[in-house]
């Protein structure tokens, strides 16, 4: 009976072990909140995955310093830490293609985009303002008035007011995914009044938007690397294909909002039905480098070195 005891305390203290769950992933990752986090939907607990919702302070800094093994970031801000600061990575692959839309709030009298128009951009000189401009070119410019960040262009939009001036009448709203699934459920006039994805393809030939990618650090393990973006791309397709996948992934995050940077699993679930509006999905980078010189032209950025491909 002595040797029966020790054995069954070892195996409940094995049994307590197991309950918290080993990391899933044999990598580490830190991935911006919002569209890109989304891809990570089966690793809501694990210890390998982190999010930041400040990618320029909270994400760029350790991809120049090569602390982690994969790194989530705007196209862009990775292939400059790459060509520009020599950061130890690789462009692997895309995971969002855009999530952009221009918003009505109802007030425009004759419901057509055009000059006169009282909009409302934000992030001014970053991708939602640049993918705007090389839709629209400056013909729209006369009235457009900016605001600092996603979270005011949402105000504005469920307000229908220019918030941060005078509480002025804002006719168009440029606003991103999930916030603005979040208005649509609490504010019945607005409407989508353009997709922003849909007119970039048109006069760009078929190109998507490759706005957020995969970078691979230099020193991971080639096979490792391989097998991650395997993963990555399968668990991609099945959350696209089955929605409650997803949903059920979200559902074991401790705080849904601080992780993830979404509001909640049913506003999720919403941009799915919604012709996946998140524009979630998976490209392998090399395969697109058309596309994504494309996307990069939008920045100033000269053609890409297949060199920095993975």
């Amino acid at each position: 009976m002595k040797k029966v005891l020790p054995l069954l305390s070892t195996l409940a203290l094995l049994a307590g072990c197991a309950s918290k769950g080993p990391t899933n992933l044999e990598v580490s990752v830190l991935c911006p909140t919002g569209a890109p986090a989304l891809a990570f939907y089966n690793y809501a607990t694990d210890t390998n995955f982190e999010t930041n919702a400040n990618a320029s302070e909270g994400i760029l800094p350790l991809m120049l310093k090569g602390e982690k093994d994969v790194v989530i970031l705007p196209t862009n801000a990775g292939v400059q830490a790459i060509t520009k600061k020599s950061a130890p990575y690789k462009l692997a692959a895309t995971i969002t293609f855009g999530n952009v839309y221009l918003a009505s709030t109802g007030h425009d009298a004759d419901n057509t985009l055009n000059d006169g128009d009282y909009i409302i951009l934000f992030s001014q000189g970053q991708v939602p303002d640049l993918l705007f401009h090389y839709v629209f070119g400056d013909t729209l410019d006369s009235n457009a008035h900016y605001v600092s960040n996603g979270t005011d262009a949402a105000k504005c939009l469920k307000q229908g007011k220019n918030i941060t001036s005078n509480n002025e009448d804002v006719d168009y709203v440029l606003i991103a995914e999930p916030a603005l699934q979040n208005v649509l459920n609490t504010t019945p006039n607005v409407k989508i009044a353009k997709n922003i994805q849909e007119e970039y393809k048109a006069k760009s030939n078929g190109l998507d938007i490759f706005q957020a990618s995969v970078f691979i650090n230099n020193n991971l393990d080639n096979s490792k690397a391989k097998s991650f973006l395997k993963q990555l791309e399968k668990d991609v397709k099945d959350g696209l294909k089955d929605v409650n996948k997803v949903k059920e992934g979200l559902a074991k995050a401790e705080n849904l909002t601080s992780k993830y940077g979404v509001p909640s699993v049913e506003v999720v679930e919403q941009t799915f039905a919604n012709n996946n509006s998140m524009g979630l999905g998976y490209k392998n980078a090399k395969e697109n480098k058309a596309a994504i010189d494309n996307f990069l032209s939008l920045f100033n950025i000269a053609e890409t070195n297949e060199e920095i491909y993975f």
